[in-house]
Parts: C-alpha cells; structure tokens; sequence
C-alpha cells in the first residue's frame, strides 16, 4: 500500500484557505450510459458545459461516425450550457494509433476527417468540438500540432471553440510512446482549451496503487500550467476506480466501488499518501475516488487558477460528489429551465 492508512470516518480534511469560487466544470456525457443522463437532469445547471462522447473517426479514410442527441442538447442550452461534441479515436474499445496516423499525416483523410468534423457544428448546432486523440505515435508530434492548428483555424471562421485532451505527464519527453506526440505548448497556442487527463496514474495493466494520487496530479499540474496558459488549461477528474485481482484490472464507477465494499464487508481505508479512497477483499484491491478527494483536487484546481476541469464522466459519480463540488461550482444562468 502507499502511505500511512487510516479509516476514512476517523481522518480528517487537512486545513486549506478558502478556495477561489465558481470554477467552471465540464462533464463527460456517455449516450449508452442511463446514469449520464440522470446526472444531466438532476445536476446538470451546476455545469458550464457538457462534453458528448458520441463520435468515432471510424477508419483511417477520416470517416466519422456517431450518433446525434438532440434532446441532450436542447436540455443543456435551455440551463444556459454549452455542448461540445468529442471526436476520438477509439474504436474497437481500443485507442488506433493506426487511424491517428491516418488523420493527422494522410492528406485525404484529414481533409475528410476535417470536413466531416466541421459539418458536425453546422448540422447540430455543438457550442464546439472536443478532440480526443490517445495513443498517437510520438512521430506524429509535428503533425498533430498542425492539423489541431488548421482544425482549429476552421473551427474558429465559425464561430465555435476547440480543445484537446491530453495525456498526463510532469516533464516532456517527445519520445514517449505515450506522450510524445503532444506539445503542450503548440497545442495549447492553437486550441481554446487543453484538458489534461491528469488520471490513470495507475491502469489496467499496473500493480495496484490510486487512480490519481494528489501529489501526482499536482506534479502533472504544475507542469501543465508551466506550459499551458491558465486560461486554456482544464484539469481531468477521474469518477472511477480499478479492481485489481489477477490479470488486468476491472475499471468501475465510484458508486460500483462504494457498493462492493459494502457487499464484501471491507473497510474503506484512507490512503493518507495518496489522498485517496481504497479497500482491500483478500482477492482483489480496490482504488477509487469520492467525495472527498474529488474536493482536495477541486482545492487544487483553484490554487493553480486554472479555467475549469472536466468531470469524467457524468453517471459514475456517488451523491457525495455534488456536495463537494457544490462550494466550487456556478449554476448556469437559466438553471430553472427544464
């Protein structure tokens, strides 16, 4: 285990100064996922904007594919939200550097890849486009930054926004095979927003450990806002944990987590290192976030002034969750609306 442990009913928040108020947030809203949208309708004015997982670059020709949710979108701009369509290229339940590079570096498909993104805003009306491109082959650094250039010039004749995510790193090793491919810096000159995916510390394949201790995500954020102006920079917030037994590790929802401590009669500990939830069965060790160290990260957010985060995702977060969150975030404007 990481750290000192205690029980989570015994420890105590440590001291912080008050935060600065009214961070917005962005969630990530799954069409398959029913707890999404009750999110939506119960928490859903508490957001500045919500985030649709609903389009694929399906093939490296830069066909999109997806599904349209008109009724998403009429709920969130009555509240006074904006609604971003995410483009990604996960397919298969896996992140193509095979259609990346198709994308980014194949003149025929980036420009249908380009066109069919932009007929995206005309067709549905989406406040702007969220670009979700994971596992890109660090060779494909230049070309990245350069379609998120050209993608974003077209995006903005328009009238409507673009940010990217990124993944999480605290230096920039242009030949990670992970990371490599993304320049903070040109990424961030070229796009709205860049949303740091500052989770995953520990994965799937991994030994056990948190899904985002706090003294990593400040790690990752303090290299972020070194290169990323605070204006542009949304810092990712995990709602989920693993399960790790034997073999891969099991991703489940913060509520999936709470339920199984519950049924298995395990005490939920306090990993005081970390900052995290965690319990163990003798099977299997469990990771996850809650309540409380979603407002230790929010704390932090605040500290570094950055322009929002984003909430992944909508659906798997415990009641808990909306009462932390509720001393940072700002009703939209018509939150009444229904």
């Amino acid at each position: 285990m990481l750290g000192v442990t205690c029980l989570i009913a015994t420890a105590a928040i440590p001291a912080q100064p008050n935060p600065v108020r009214h961070i917005a947030a962005y969630g990530f809203y799954s069409d398959d996922d029913p707890g999404s949208w009750a999110t939506i309708q119960a928490q859903g004015h508490r957001l500045a904007g919500v985030i649709t997982m609903g389009f694929t670059i399906a093939d490296t020709s830069g066909r999109i594919v997806g599904a349209h949710d008109a009724k998403l979108i009429d709920l969130v701009h009555a509240r006074g939200s904006t609604v971003h369509a995410r483009v990604a290229n996960f397919v298969n339940d896996a992140w193509s550097r095979e259609i990346a590079h198709a994308l980014l570096t194949d003149p025929g498909a980036r420009a249908r890849g380009t066109s069919e993104i932009l007929q995206l805003l005309d067709l549905y009306g989406y406040d702007g486009i969220h670009l979700a491109l994971e596992n890109v082959a660090p060779q494909d650094r230049r070309a990245l930054s350069a379609f998120v250039a050209d993608l974003s010039a077209k995006i903005h004749q328009r009238g409507r926004a673009l940010s990217i995510a990124v993944p999480a790193k605290i230096s920039d090793q242009p030949n990670h095979e992970w990371t490599g491919a993304f320049d903070y810096s040109a990424l961030a000159q070229a796009s709205d927003w860049i949303v740091v995916l500052a989770y995953d510390e520990h994965w799937s394949n991994s030994h056990p450990g948190p899904v985002a201790s706090l003294p990593w995500v400040e790690a990752v954020l303090g290299f972020a806002a070194r290169t990323v102006p605070a204006r542009k920079l949304v810092l990712g917030i995990a709602f989920y944990g693993y399960v790790w037994a034997e073999g891969p590790s099991e991703r489940i929802s913060m509520r999936e987590a709470q339920a199984r401590a519950a049924q298995s009669g395990a005490r939920v500990q306090w990993d005081e290192r970390a900052q995290v939830p965690f319990f163990t069965t003798p099977r299997n060790t469990v990771y996850f976030e809650n309540g409380r160290s979603v407002e230790l990260r929010m704390i932090m957010a605040t500290r570094f002034g950055v322009a929002g985060v984003a909430l992944w995702r909508l659906g798997y977060e415990s009641p808990d969750v909306w009462d932390s969150l509720g001393t940072f975030l700002r009703s939209s404007v018509r939150s009444a609306a229904r």
